[in-house]
């Protein structure tokens, strides 16, 4: 007879659930990449805005021009700040994920600990029972031999 751990499903649900919680945290690490990213477009798109400004203004400039030039950089700004602010929040919840992740990880480690203590288990008593049958023929043998 084979070794069955009796927790089995509950060790398979425990792993299915692990899996989902890391599942969430590569998504949400994959947001904020992407997140930091777009932040990193942003940046340049300002830095060659503020250059253009910059080589406009020594050119000559009408002043429309240099007010949509300054309103475009406004609007930029508030992009990076509301990705900044997102970026936060996203590494809020991904902290958040993490702890939940490490809480699975740590429950279905549990019961693989438990699996292995009871299959170690399993495997001396069986060994134990070979030995006694072994003895058993060794002495069987030495009887009739008598």
């Amino acid at each position: 007879m084979s070794f069955q751990f009796p927790l089995a499903a509950v060790l398979r649900y425990r792993e299915s659930i692990e899996r989902r919680e890391q599942l969430a945290l590569e998504k949400l690490q994959s947001e904020i990449a992407a997140v930091t990213v777009k932040v990193g477009q942003i940046e340049q798109e300002c830095s060659a805005a503020a250059e253009n400004r910059t080589a406009k203004l020594a050119q000559g400039i009408r002043a429309a021009e240099l007010q949509f030039a300054y309103e475009y950089h406004r609007a930029l700004q508030q992009q990076l700040d509301a990705l900044h602010k997102l970026s936060q929040e996203l590494k809020h919840k991904w902290n958040q994920q993490l702890a939940c992740y490490q809480l699975a990880r740590r429950n279905r480690k549990t019961l693989e600990k438990l699996r292995d203590q009871q299959l170690e288990s399993y495997s001396r008593e069986r060994a134990k029972r070979e030995q006694a049958v072994v003895d058993d023929i060794f002495l069987s043998r030495r009887r009739r031999g008598n």
